[in-house]
């Protein structure tokens, strides 16, 4: 299997997000990066009780029930590009899955 990763801020929920583009079965999908919310709650606890950021983390969710079908990395380069992220902050690394 062929699968890709990068780590993005959402632009429009401000949520940290894995993406994921698997090469081999052609698509795109998203996952909350809990690592990145567990560092960002313990700086700044009173987001865990901000009711908008909760909202985003719920329509987070809500983009992380889908795959987004693609046939290689550039298309899921500009796929990001296109929702918003800046190409600077687009760094994708091959996963090795044994």
């Amino acid at each position: 299997m062929n699968l890709y990763k990068t780590h993005i801020i959402h632009p429009h929920t401000h949520v940290p997000l894995i993406v994921y583009f698997n090469q081999t079965e052609g698509f795109v999908s998203f996952e909350r990066d809990e690592r990145v919310l567990k560092a960002i709650y313990n700086v700044k606890r009173d987001l865990a009780l901000n009711e908008q950021f909760q909202e985003s983390l719920r329509r987070a969710t809500l983009l992380c029930q889908t795959q987004y079908p693609l046939d290689t990395l550039k298309q899921a380069e500009q796929f990001l590009l296109k929702i918003g992220i800046d190409e600077k902050n687009i760094h994708f690394e091959q996963v090795y899955v044994h």
